[in-house]
């Protein structure tokens, strides 16, 4: 049984990158910003103090400080908001991708599939055809464009590049798929900020978001060159669960001037209600793991864990029993670049992936896991190849 298992077909993470703009704001730059436009009133008050709480050192903006954008009184439009993501967006997630595939060491002309998200643009085509475009890979690439999975998205794309390279690996071909996670948050600030003036309701999500890129080039270890880098860590299992009662918790709607983040007070006890089990659920349906009991204990993996806030963060790591070095680039990465919803996992994979060429610190396994808007729990299991 357990050399059937071996034998089976096995998809590698080969080569990761991140990229986030240079221009980088403080948390009091948001009162800044905010006085641009309004005057101080209560509840800008209020999103000022959670601003202040954040535990966020910084942020990153890839729209110039000089851009009309931040200068212009009347808000933008969703098609300014296409138009200033293709300007700024697009420029990120290939720096991102080009990072990525540097680090696997492959030609960008074997790349077999590109599986790409955003929550920030809905435009036809895609980001992903553009991104084929300013890479030059191959005209029949195999594009995947996800959308509405919001901060899951970086774990629904590796879970769908997984299951993508699985079947080209059952037909015995070569596949090398690029994963690439593009999130220009920033162009709905100022439609966010009228909405709070306006509703009188708080929306933390100024108070969260930044933007940025991430990128993951995936292996099926079939026909493997020379100049490819050897695996990082091989990918075990991926699931994708509806959490019940919460499909109100978490969403990002269209509206006339962008998307609007709808942040429920209880996100934070849905996923701290939700991830034991769904750990407990990933290791039983992994056959590498779920035969030997001390599998099924978190702290014995690292964790790469979405930030949706530093809340989100020490609740997981209260419920799991782990330590913060556990889910120590997942506070890292948070309190450096804020959340950028579907990249900012992708980021975290990239970081532990830096740890491995210093002294090793963490574990050979690890867990992926990320909350999107439904609400959905994404998680995955890879582990470190020796």
């Amino acid at each position: 049984m357990l050399t059937e298992m071996l034998l089976r077909p096995i998809v590698s993470i080969v080569g990761t990158g991140s990229y986030y703009p240079p221009n980088t704001k403080p948390p009091e730059h948001l009162e800044d910003l905010i006085s641009t436009y309004y005057d101080i009133d209560p509840i800008l008050k209020k999103t000022l103090e959670i601003n202040k709480r954040s535990r966020i050192q910084q942020r990153h903006f890839a729209i110039p400080d000089d851009d009309p954008y931040w200068k212009d009184q009347n808000l933008p439009n969703i098609a300014d908001c296409d138009a200033i993501f293709k300007q700024y967006g697009v420029p990120m997630a290939e720096q991102a991708a080009r990072k990525a595939l540097g680090d696997w060491g492959g030609s960008h002309e074997d790349i077999t599939h590109l599986i790409a998200v955003t929550c920030t643009n809905t435009a036809n085509p895609g980001f992903d055809f553009m991104l084929c475009e300013r890479l030059g890979l191959h005209r029949n690439v195999q594009r995947t464009l996800l959308h509405g999975v919001g901060c899951a998205g970086g774990v629904a794309a590796l879970r769908t590049a997984n299951e993508l390279l699985l079947g080209v690996a059952a037909l015995g071909k070569t596949g090398r798929a690029l994963v690439v996670t593009c999130e220009l948050v920033s162009i709905f600030f100022r439609a966010e900020l009228d909405g709070i003036v306006r509703d009188q309701e708080v929306n933390i999500g100024v108070t969260l978001f930044g933007d940025g890129a991430g990128a993951l080039v995936l292996s099926n270890g079939i026909g493997t060159q020379r100049s490819e880098k050897a695996p990082l860590w091989n990918i075990l299992n991926a699931r994708s669960t509806i959490l019940e009662n919460s499909a109100k918790c978490l969403e990002f709607n269209v509206h006339p001037h962008g998307y609007h983040a709808v942040i429920s007070k209880d996100v934070p006890k849905h996923v701290s209600s939700s991830l034991p089990a769904g750990f407990e659920d990933l290791i039983a349906s992994t056959p590498l793991l779920c035969s030997f009991k001390a599998n099924f204990n978190a702290s014995s993996y690292d964790w790469a864990l979405h930030p949706g806030g530093y809340g989100v963060l020490l609740r997981a790591q209260d419920v799991l029993n782990i330590s913060e070095h556990h889910l120590r680039q997942s506070y890292d990465v948070y309190q450096t670049h804020g959340n950028t919803s579907s990249a900012t996992i992708l980021s975290i994979i990239h970081e532990l992936a830096v740890e491995e060429g210093s002294a090793r610190t963490g574990h050979d396994k690890v867990v992926v896991g990320a909350f999107g808007p439904g609400m959905t729990m994404e998680m995955a299991v890879m582990t470190r190849v020796t």
